[in-house]
């Protein structure tokens, strides 16, 4: 039974015991959830999320990695790492409450308010281990992002700060804007030379930790509209200490070593 849940970790107990009538067919669902958490030790978890990997990106991850992977800490801070971001207005609070049993369940008091459309504000932010924190834009709601309101992005909020930073090379995602001919003609005009970053690896990204931090932040505050959200942003970008994104972005070696371990699948960041 051990080898079957490890060669497939989502089957259920109730799947293991139509699998084996011969041997569970007389044992319940329940003593079976308590025999693989306790003698078994395989507990139930929550299924971490990570976007997935065809084999073609996995091996372009892999390919990304080993070209890289000699790259010192010192390097990695003169890189500007950049992304865009979404945050949300409105988060689900917890989804269990304390309701005596003759309350309704539906009473106001016991309910989880949730909308179906929630505001929200997309940013860009840009960080090098050299000097920090740079740009913080609030992109415009409703705005499809092309490669020339991409351009007015970088022009505005990345050409000062990467050389004030001393940066070196510059990493965007490969979202089609990034990638558009009229992009890459700005950014080699500019003389800013772009990393060929692999597509869906937010876990290379350490930029992406500081937008899990910032949303952990905005989830205790619980801003009631967008400007308080947008006020609350600002103040938690600019709040971030240079060692923290130091720390950032010395983590490279760290990551391209764990996805070369990982043989180009997603690793825990």
């Amino acid at each position: 039974m051990r080898r079957e849940v490890l060669n497939d970790p989502a089957i259920t107990a109730a799947e293991l015991k139509k699998n084996h009538p011969a041997l569970l067919g007389n044992v319940s669902v329940r003593t079976i959830q308590h025999r693989l958490q306790i003698s078994l030790k395989l507990p139930t978890r929550r299924a971490a999320k990570k976007p997935l990997l065809t084999e073609a990106m996995k091996k372009k991850r892999l390919s990304f990695c080993k070209r890289y992977q000699q790259w010192t800490p010192e390097q990695w801070k003169k890189v500007m790492f950049s992304d865009e971001s979404t945050f949300r207005l409105v988060r689900m609070a917890s989804t269990t409450v304390r309701r005596p049993s003759d309350v309704s369940r539906y009473h106001p008091k016991y309910t989880v308010k949730t909308v179906k459309h929630p505001d929200s504000v997309m940013v860009w932010g840009g960080f090098s281990g050299n000097k920090g924190r740079g740009g913080l834009y609030f992109l415009p709601k409703n705005v499809t992002m092309k490669g020339a309101n991409y351009i007015e992005v970088l022009r505005d909020h990345l050409l000062v700060p990467y050389a004030i930073h001393e940066c070196e090379v510059f990493i965007q995602d490969s979202a089609p804007a990034h990638r558009s001919k009229v992009v890459q003609k700005f950014l080699t005009d500019n003389n800013i030379p772009v990393l060929d970053w692999p597509g869906n690896s937010p876990d290379l990204n350490p930029i992406e930790n500081a937008w899990n931090e910032m949303k952990k932040a905005i989830a205790k505050k619980r801003p009631t509209n967008i400007n308080e959200l947008k006020q609350a942003l600002t103040k938690l970008w600019v709040e971030m200490d240079l060692s923290y994104f130091t720390k950032l972005a010395t983590s490279m070696p760290k990551r391209i070593g764990m996805v070369i371990q990982y043989k180009g699948n997603m690793t825990k960041y």
